[in-house]
């Protein structure tokens, strides 16, 4: 039996992918007859019932193949990293197959640009020139980068497998030139292996599969494997206490295997904002932009003038951010008026007055989070900048606002403790909210920064490297010395004594990071302590609904929390 928190939490997930899918089907308008009869062909394809299996399965499943499909969301992000996982496991496996990656993305008839980029001789500006990418595919190239990076580095051939026409051209025809390709790849080279991306929808029995078996003087001795990625039908029917697992595999059959990283609601979200994007024009789209290894991007802005306010060529990045919230505080349970979640200035396009109320330092700092993150939440201008849009940075944005708006914290740039413990609580809640949202975005724990300080000790690290280093060991001295010096018992009568300056502030570039590590050794055990029924949501109430607009106060809620966290 789910604890209440988890039911919650399922329930939440359910409500929130039934609105996501319901948008994402308005947002694409009226499906031609032929899709919605492929569609119902792939999703009577899939089998009812399934096992969860550890990663090594697969990939043994995959040393029987000679052909794995696997299927594509070209809008989520999760879907692109769930292949390059498979591919990284699979060519990091003793006497592995040579592989060749096929992907839809490109067109056969522009395999020389291809080549030319993958052989480091053109530029990515001059690839997307050469095939009209914005125009024949259009889904963020920032997540399919790291596959051909990762392709280029292990010498990897990639290969398009697209009609010249693309998405003009019937599925079946496509279906029949991709097979052809990979059959003449396989004649050519009687021991390689090919790994193919694309689209879900051709991976139902009667489509690519089929003509891939059917074809004449076949080469495949046995069937093509299939993998999908975060299947709706399956996400639903997976225990609940591993709805916050990082990677789920599961065995549909013997051919036929499924990926779990992501909720199914961020998948249909994603295509809403890709189509909302995509009539806008030229926006650079991040689905998880909030991890740390994902690379800052500048976006054009909007014209500021009267008419454009009201355009619906605008994304309304404001709606988005109030249902995100409206959905946190309905698991909470908190009661809100609607103008709570009205209290910041919200900012997508060109920072131009907004900052005129920081210092200099500050406006530097708070411009460098938003580079680094994809997002900026500050409290003292109730301002939030989202130059990246994604579910993520929305959704750990949409915390952060309702900490700010229901606390009252402050962030005063002339008290750095004060500024340092609104930062923590800041990113705290952030943090909290983006696990409600997404149960299986990973946050960093003690066991884990403690394994990277054992695994690095002893090495000469260098520049950011180095830094990483500084700021978990950092990480790890404040939040002993808070758990230490700030059990809080009874807060109307306990002394908090004053943290350490050195502690809470490295240098100017480390600060930031520092606030933002030590916020997820506290939110990743609170979180997990919530699904597994050890941590009550009404905890999180009192903790949000907390009075922290001086220093005492702030202090209280985050020695609370830390105890929590170490409990």
């Amino acid at each position: 039996m789910p604890s209440p928190a988890l039911q919650q939490l399922l329930d939440l997930q359910r409500s929130m992918y039934d609105r996501a899918l319901t948008e994402a089907r308005e947002c694409c308008g009226a499906d031609s007859d032929s899709i919605l009869k492929y569609q119902q062909e792939f999703e009577a394809s899939l089998p009812n019932d399934f096992s969860t299996i550890p990663a090594r399965k697969l990939m043994e499943a995959m040393d029987r193949s000679r052909v794995i499909l696997f299927g594509d969301f070209h809008s989520h992000k999760q879907t692109q990293r769930a292949f390059l996982r498979a591919l990284r496991m699979y060519q990091n496996r003793p006497d592995h197959a040579p592989i060749a990656v096929c992907l839809e993305m490109f067109k056969s008839k522009d395999q020389q640009h291809v080549n030319a980029w993958m052989s480091g001789h053109t530029t990515d500006q001059h690839l997307h020139e050469s095939i009209d990418y914005e125009s024949t595919w259009g889904f963020p190239w920032n997540n399919y980068r790291p596959i051909l990076d990762y392709c280029k580095q292990e010498n990897i051939p990639v290969i398009g497998i697209n009609t010249s026409k693309g998405g003009k051209d019937p599925l079946a025809k496509r279906d029949a030139h991709c097979a052809g390709i990979i059959q003449r790849i396989l004649k050519k080279n009687t021991s390689l292996k090919v790994l193919c991306m694309i689209g879900e929808f051709h991976l139902a029995d009667r489509h690519l599969p089929s003509a891939l078996t059917s074809l004449p003087k076949n080469v495949l001795e046995t069937p093509p494997l299939r993998i999908f990625a975060n299947l709706d039908k399956y996400y639903f029917a997976i225990r609940p206490d591993k709805l916050d697992g990082r990677d789920e595999y599961l065995e549909l059959n013997r051919s036929t295997y499924c990926v779990i990283n992501s909720p199914p609601w961020i998948k249909w979200h994603s295509q809403s904002l890709w189509e909302e994007m995509r009539r806008i024009g030229s926006v650079k789209y991040l689905e998880n932009s909030l991890a740390s290894d994902d690379s800052a991007q500048d976006i054009d802005g909007w014209e500021d003038d009267d008419e454009s306010l009201y355009d619906d060529e605008t994304i309304d990045i404001d709606y988005h951010l109030r249902h995100f919230q409206s959905k946190i505080l309905e698991f909470l349970n908190i009661k809100a008026p609607g103008s709570l979640l009205e209290r910041f200035c919200v900012v997508h396009g060109e920072l131009e007055t907004e900052l005129s109320h920081m210092p200099a330092a500050a406006r530097t700092a708070f411009l460098l989070r938003a580079s680094a993150d994809g997002f900026a939440v500050d409290y003292s201008g109730r301002l939030v900048y989202i130059p990246e849009i994604s579910v993520n940075n929305m959704s750990a944005a949409a915390g952060q606002m309702l900490f700010g708006s229901i606390s009252q914290a402050s962030e005063t740039y002339t008290d750095t403790e004060l500024l340092f413990t609104a930062q923590c609580l800041k990113y705290t809640f952030g943090y909290i909210a983006n696990k409600i949202l997404n149960p299986r975005k990973p946050l960093q724990g003690i066991k884990q920064v403690e394994a990277y300080i054992l695994q690095s000790r002893g090495k000469r690290l260098i520049g950011l490297m180095r830094q990483r280093r500084q700021v978990a060991q950092a990480t790890l001295n404040i939040h002993a010395w808070i758990s230490e010096n700030w059990q809080v018992k009874a807060p109307q009568s306990a002394e908090l004594r004053r943290i350490p300056a050195p502690w809470t502030r490295l240098d100017q570039a480390t600060s930031h990071e520092l606030c933002r590590s030590l916020a997820q050794l506290i939110a990743e055990p609170i979180c997990r302590g919530l699904l597994r029924g050890k941590v009550d949501t009404v905890d999180l109430q009192k903790w949000l609904q907390r009075d922290c607009k001086n220093i005492k106060a702030a202090k209280e809620t985050l020695a609370a929390m830390i105890t929590m966290s170490s409990a």
